[in-house]
């Protein structure tokens, strides 16, 4: 499954999910998150963010985080 800009998305990564929640997303606000499963027959993803709550969203909403070194 693929993010917004076309890249794989994978468990373990760090993603921005975006400032404008659709009728479908149970979040408010944009946010840096953790993918903890990838749910390929539903064409999302659940990401956890910092307060460790779990929010599933459409694959092609998010976008893949690169990570600083």
């Amino acid at each position: 499954m693929l993010d917004k800009t076309g890249r794989l998305l994978e468990a373990g990564q760090n993603v921005f999910v975006p400032n404008h929640p659709n009728d479908k997303d149970n979040h408010t606000h944009s946010f840096i998150g953790y993918v903890v499963d990838v749910l390929e027959d539903r064409d999302t993803v659940i990401v956890e963010d910092k307060c460790s709550e779990f929010f599933e969203i459409e694959a092609e909403r998010v976008v893949i985080q690169e990570e600083e070194h």
